[in-house]
């Protein structure tokens, strides 16, 4: 007996793919608000039925950052960058003081501790593009603090 393709990882990764296409397409106008939303729709049921959180929270926050940079941020959870620095901040798999310490001589540590730092980086790299439109908050400091630590990141 075969599943139903719908429950499938591949199924909802290829709509995530699609619509994630045409939602940063600058010509979309404010249609790229609509095909977000029905890209996070099928990113959340990828999550779902199995994909790995980090990989669906990089790409969660890479398509979030490409519309704050086309649409401009406003208070929708979809375009807030304080919103969406805070989501960063709490998705990383380390502590600041830990990423540091390991970062120092990442090339000795264990594989697992690597990847947690590479998981950070790859996390953090959506900062970069909306850092000049958060907020000066406690969040904006911490995550300027992360991003000074990204460069040493595997």
């Amino acid at each position: 007996m075969v599943d139903h393709p719908s429950g499938s990882i591949n199924h909802w990764l290829a709509v995530w793919e699609l619509n994630s296409f045409y939602a940063r397409q600058p010509e979309q106008g404010e249609g790229q608000r609509m095909w977000a939303e029905t890209a996070m729709y099928a990113l959340a049921r990828a999550e779902a039925a199995g994909l790995d959180a980090i990989i669906a929270n990089a790409s969660r926050f890479h398509l979030r950052a490409c519309l704050i940079d086309n649409l401009g941020p406003t208070c929708s959870p979809l375009l807030n960058p304080d919103a969406l620095a805070v989501d960063i901040l709490a998705a990383l798999p380390l502590q600041l003081e830990d990423a540091a310490e390991w970062a120092t001589n990442w090339q000795q540590r264990p594989h697992v501790e690597i990847l947690a730092l590479r998981q950070c980086k790859n996390l953090l790299a959506p900062a970069q593009a909306i850092r000049s439109y958060v907020s000066t908050t406690p969040t904006a400091r911490a995550l300027d603090q992360w991003l000074a630590l990204r460069e040493q990141l595997p």
